[in-house]
């Protein structure tokens, strides 16, 4: 029993961090073209070019319950939630720095840390508070000090602070749907009506569709990473709790920053370094606790 609990763990654990890389990815290429097309555009084709594949998937696994729903309330709070942490995300980075609005997003282990005692009645012990609070420092110390958090006329922050609060409502109910529903039937389920709100939304403000002509290698690009990004998030919480599983989003902090630094000439202060670590190790300690309760 131990080697199983052992073993979705680490699985869990492998899934998150696949799902991470796959969040910074998506995040890279939507600031690559966020300038020249609509949000809302990028956002349709996210989901849509996310269809086939997640389509393929749960009907070679489910057959004919493919698009079958047990908890119809919790696939709505996961979908807007989802909808609008994406909708911020997308649109934050129109605006801020890709490791600004990376850092921003690892605000969710505390949203989470807080909301899952509350919503889902899930056990959060204090050595996990006290880690997640400690990660979070380290958070805001690689914050380049050029960047004036704390003013809200700035859409950028406004968007790039709303994102992971409702990231971690999204995250807290993905745990609570992974005990009813089939993961990947669910982000087939999210996936479909994004594709229609943000469709719907495009006609709706009459945005022209033949711009994208020269973008369609990213767009679709996008919508297979985030096809691969949910089946991911899916199953981990799934797998795992989200008070475990949230701190590991920590990582895409120095990912964030390294493409950046990279591809976007962003820079940052030495702090970054000391963030980082903090980072590294409160991460590695809230993995290598082993007073998580798993559910069967």
């Amino acid at each position: 029993m131990e080697i199983i609990v052992k073993s979705k763990k680490s699985f869990g654990i492998s899934l998150s961090l696949l799902e991470v890389t796959s969040t910074i990815l998506i995040a890279s290429l939507v600031k690559l073209i966020a300038v020249e097309l609509s949000v809302f555009l990028i956002l349709f084709f996210r989901y849509l070019f996310c269809i086939p594949l997640l389509f393929l998937t749960s009907l070679y696994q489910r057959k004919k319950d493919t698009f079958k729903i047990i908890s119809k309330s919790g696939l709505f709070v996961r979908t807007v939630a989802g909808l609008f942490s994406f909708g911020f995300l997308f649109a934050a980075l129109k605006y801020i720095d890709l490791s600004l609005m990376t850092t921003l997003l690892n605000t969710i282990p505390l949203f989470v840390t807080l909301l899952a005692p509350i919503l889902i009645n899930e056990r959060v012990g204090l050595f996990k508070i006290i880690m997640a609070l400690i990660g979070f420092m380290g958070v805001f110390l690689i914050i380049n000090p050029n960047y004036e958090l704390l003013k809200f006329n700035n859409f950028g922050i406004i968007y790039g602070i709303l994102c992971p609060l409702c990231a971690s409502i999204m995250l807290i109910s993905l745990r609570k749907l992974g005990n009813t529903d089939h993961p990947t039937t669910t982000a087939l389920w999210y996936n479909i009506i994004g594709a229609l709100v943000f469709y719907l939304i495009c006609v709706i403000i009459n945005i022209d569709f033949k711009i994208i002509e020269n973008y369609y290698f990213i767009l679709i690009l996008i919508g297979v990473l985030s096809s691969l990004q949910q089946i991911c998030l899916s199953y981990s919480h799934k797998l795992l709790p989200v008070s475990l599983l949230a701190p590991l989003r920590y990582i895409s902090v120095p990912l964030g920053i390294l493409v950046g630094v990279i591809y976007f000439d962003e820079t940052m202060q030495p702090l970054f370094y000391l963030g980082a670590i903090i980072i590294g190790l409160t991460c590695v300690l809230i993995v290598a606790k082993k007073d998580i309760k798993i559910k069967s």
